[in-house]
């Protein structure tokens, strides 16, 4: 792969004086890099099992049919987000009890049905393999619950790629409190120096900024306007763009890492 930044040539022992020994060049795989990904919208588009879980809750109480675009805006920010924003297209109140009644029903619907229709994004399990490939363990930080995003990569075949699975329950705050992205990096066995967020929203952009890690914005996700864009350090428009190279750079711009 192509040097992120030249590096001298190292010179032999033979011209090396007695009892100091070569510096040491770090590569990417030796410094046991951690990508961190969110989950909805990031690395798995789960709207269309949303959206079939909120309208299920909507046929029980007569409202109309949510669109697939309509719940895509509020796909990422969980179960009372999309039901209170289907009252409200539909000009009805939702009383505190009602709400609650149809956060269960939407779970329960969703824990069953969670895996029907949602589907990798293209080019995210070559990224993921290409990323292991290169030395990289890999974890996810979601403000889904723990459980459900377990049963989700489970659905998928996904787990066991993951050094940790963290979800808004697993500690005692979610995203973009600094407890769960450092709660998740620590869980992986890595730490800040060595680790990058991927993420579709300011919610997980905000959350590698409080605990100073860079983050990787992919374009293609839920919440991505133009003022997420500002407060990343790079955005990408596809999965292939996502490599060494580009994780490297952010690397040696933040910590002043040489790649090769």
């Amino acid at each position: 792969m192509s040097a992120v930044r030249p590096l001298r040539n190292v010179a032999s022992s033979a011209t090396v004086r007695a009892n100091r020994a070569l510096p040491e060049i770090e590569t990417f795989a030796s410094r046991s890099p951690l990508v961190v990904f969110d989950l909805d919208g990031t690395l798995v588009d789960t709207a269309p099992d949303l959206a079939a879980s909120l309208n299920h809750c909507c046929d029980t109480a007569d409202l109309p049919v949510s669109t697939l675009n309509a719940v895509r805006v509020d796909a990422g920010r969980g179960a009372q987000a999309m039901l209170r924003a289907a009252y409200a297209r539909a000009g009805r109140e939702l009383s505190a009890v009602e709400l609650a009644d149809q956060t269960e029903r939407f779970l329960g619907y969703y824990r069953a049905n969670i895996a029907v229709h949602s589907q990798l994004y293209p080019g995210a399990l070559e990224a993921l393999d290409r990323l292991a490939r290169s030395g990289a363990r890999l974890a996810v930080c979601t403000n889904k619950t723990e459980a459900l995003a377990v049963r989700l990569l489970d659905a998928l075949q996904l787990s066991d790629r993951f050094a940790a699975i963290c979800g808004a329950d697993t500690f005692s705050g979610r995203k973009p409190d600094p407890v769960h992205l450092l709660g998740t990096i620590a869980r992986a066995g890595s730490d800040l120096r060595s680790t990058v967020m991927i993420g579709d929203s300011a919610t997980d952009m905000d959350a590698a900024r409080r605990v100073g890690i860079p983050a990787v914005l992919v374009t293609f996700g839920y919440d991505t306007g133009p003022s997420v864009r500002q407060i990343a350090d790079a955005a990408i428009e596809r999965y292939d763009d996502l490599d060494v190279d580009l994780l490297s750079r952010l690397f040696d711009d933040r910590h002043e890492f040489r790649a090769i």
